[in-house]
This record gives structure tokens, C-alpha cells and sequence, in this order.
């Protein structure tokens, strides 16, 4: 028997909203990949929940308000929280999560390159924690605030109410309508002279498939056949440019310090391991083509 789209939709949102609780206490105890499992899915649930608003079918309140209640008590908004859907205040969430994630993952790339061991190594992560530092304790403190307790409350409220079909329905007919305009943005992002503007033009159009990603992931049991090879290909993108993102943030924070190393053997380590990233772009780069040829020749539903 198929799962309706509400059933399917509403099963992602209660999966997400676990994942993301349950890796809050490892993200404060800092554990490897804490942040980047919270921030995934944080992410996913701003993808899905926009997309249920979007929809044109109200998507209920978490509790009905008695007579007289101010707005945004029904839903356990506690005092500080600022207005604006969960949307809104997943993007918040995002924004906090994202500056940690991204100097985690450059920390990784620097440990795992093997001509940055011992001194370049050591001396290179000193200099990435003076900014990675006080990005963190910005997470932690918002992470103890009555914002991310808001934000809690009204997700575990409406992570355990149904889902309106109505919302849900047209998922599927949003991710295929999305698909045209994505595989266009991609080619003329890929077509870009410029290495670094072309860079930070498909770091634009990963941006942009993540929501279609995540929306169609989040009804894939309820239209198996309509997105099962689109969810593919376009996860396969996702996670190309992924990397091209990631390599690109490594080699754009460690390249310019360079000229500041405290000697050879640092500096050194340090163009070695900024061209180890330039090969890493390039060899993403050289796999575009095959897939924009994949995204723009296959039509969801096929």
C-alpha cells in the first residue's frame, strides 16, 4: 500500500526532530560530527516546513490559544523568542551551527593531510580555534537561550501533530517544477571563467538544491516511483559540490596565512596543503559536466 504524502512527510519531521535533540548534548559536549548531524537536520526541517507554508493549505498551530492568550504563548514561545515561523528560526539555528561546521571541517582536512603532522599541524589548529573559539561559545549561548527552548517546544508540538494531506500533496509537483530552473543554474554556474566566482556561484546552487533535496526526501515513500532516480542524481550533486564547498573554505582560510608562518617547515605544509585543495576542486570540477548531463536529462517521474 502506498504511505500518503502526510503520513511520509510527517514520519520525516519526527525523525529529523530526534536527530536534532538528541545531538545537542554531544554538540555541547563537543564531539566530532555533533554539529554537522544537529545542523543537517535543522536544515532539513527549515526545508520542509517552508515548503508546508508555501504550500497554500494552513498548516494548523501547534495548540489552539484560549480566549484572550498572547500570541505566541500557545505554542510554549518562551520570553525572548522572536516571531517569524520555524523557518525563520531553523535559519537562526543554521546560521550558529553553520560558522562551527565549517571550521570543524576544516580542522578535519588540515589533521588528515599528512604533510601537515606535528608542528604545521599543531601551529594551524592554534590559529583556527582564535576564530572556531568564540563561534562556539556563540553556539553554546544560543543554545541556552529562551530562542533555541522556543524553538524546541513548538517544533515537539507540531513534530507529533498530523500533517494536512492538502500541504503535503503537492510536494512532489514542487520538487518536479523545481527541477528545470536547477539544472539551468547549474550549467551557467559551472560555465563561469573565474575559479572563485564560479565557486561561490555553485556554492549558490548547492544552496538551492537543498531544499528541493530535502523536500523530496522528506515524500520519497509516497512517490517511490516519481523521485526515486531525481533524489539520485540530485543528492549526487549535493554532495559533489559539498566537497567543492568544503575544499574551497579550507584553502580560502589557511592560504593567506602563510606568509605569516613562523618558519619554512609551516609555510611549507601550508601551500602544500593549499594546492592539495586546488586538486580537490579541480577533480569535483572535472566531474560536472557527467553530472549536469544527468540533472538536465532526467525528468522527475522517468
Amino acid at each position: 500500500m502506498r504511505v500518503q504524502a502526510a503520513a511520509a512527510v510527517g514520519a520525516y519531521v519526527q525523525r529529523e526532530r530526534d536527530r536534532l535533540v538528541s545531538r545537542e548534548p554531544l554538540v555541547r559536549r563537543d564531539r566530532p560530527g555533533a554539529v554537522k548531524v544537529m545542523r543537517t537536520a535543522s536544515r532539513r526541517l527549515r526545508s520542509v516546513w517552508h515548503a508546508l507554508e508555501q504550500s497554500g493549505t494552513p498548516v494548523p498551530p501547534a495548540t489552539a490559544p484560549a480566549a484572550g492568550t498572547p500570541a505566541g504563548a500557545a505554542s510554549g514561545a518562551a520570553p525572548g523568542a522572536r516571531p517569524g515561523g520555524l523557518p525563520e528560526e531553523f535559519t537562526w539555528l543554521n546560521e550558529h551551527l553553520g560558522r562551527v561546521r565549517h571550521f570543524d571541517e576544516t580542522a578535519h582536512r588540515i589533521a588528515a593531510h599528512a604533510p601537515m603532522a606535528g608542528r604545521p599541524a599543531r601551529w594551524t589548529l592554534l590559529r583556527l580555534e582564535e576564530s572556531r573559539g568564540p563561534a562556539r561559545r556563540e553556539l553554546l549561548a544560543a543554545l541556552d537561550g529562551p530562542r533555541y527552548r522556543s524553538l524546541v517546544a513548538e517544533l515537539d508540538a507540531r513534530a507529533d501533530a498530523p500533517v494536512p494531506q492538502g500541504a503535503a500533496g503537492g510536494f512532489g509537483d514542487w520538487f518536479c517544477a523545481a527541477w528545470p530552473a536547477l539544472a539551468e543554474d547549474f550549467a551557467a554556474a559551472a560555465a563561469i571563467a573565474d575559479p572563485e566566482v564560479r565557486a561561490d556561484e555553485l556554492h549558490e546552487v548547492r544552496k538551492a538544491a537543498k531544499p528541493v533535496l530535502d523536500t523530496g526526501r522528506s515524500v520519497a515513500r509516497a512517490y517511490p516511483g516519481l523521485l526515486r532516480n531525481p533524489l539520485r542524481v540530485l543528492g549526487a550533486l549535493h554532495d559533489a559540490l559539498g566537497e567543492h564547498q568544503d575544499s574551497t573554505v579550507c584553502r580560502r582560510t589557511v592560504a593567506p596565512w602563510a606568509d605569516g608562518a613562523p618558519d619554512t617547515e609551516v609555510r611549507e605544509a601550508l601551500r602544500e596543503l593549499t594546492q592539495r585543495e586546488h586538486a580537490v576542486v579541480a577533480a569535483v570540477e572535472a566531474r560536472l559536466a557527467v553530472l549536469h548531463r544527468e540533472l538536465a536529462g532526467l525528468s522527475p517521474g522517468r
